[in-house]
């Protein structure tokens, strides 16, 4: 993906392979173009409890990154509601969470 930026008198060339966001002298440009989903996390466990907020759904996951991959392989809206996995969480405190 190419695009090019005017600022002033100059004119910036950006070639960009992955990217939603870039700054080019501290003006912010919104990329287009196809989405790629990460398909890696850094090693870690921690797991957290989230609700997507489309479907009311709620789903524990290993870690925030794989609730991440997962948002965007299933263009889902998953959110964290807790830093714990759902099943150890009360329905009075579900309450208080949604």
């Amino acid at each position: 993906m190419q695009i090019v930026c005017t600022l002033g008198n100059k004119i910036f060339l950006i070639c960009v392979l992955l990217g939603v966001f870039t700054t080019v002298e501290g003006h912010l440009f919104t990329l287009t173009g196809s989405k790629k989903c990460h398909d890696v996390c850094p090693m870690g466990y921690r797991v957290v409890c989230a609700l997507d907020v489309l479907d009311g759904c709620l789903r524990s996951f290993a870690s925030s990154c794989v609730m991440r991959m997962y948002n965007c392989k299933y263009q889902k809206d998953y959110r964290i509601v807790a830093e714990r996995a759902c099943e150890f969480i009360t329905n009075d405190e579900l309450q208080l969470l949604i």
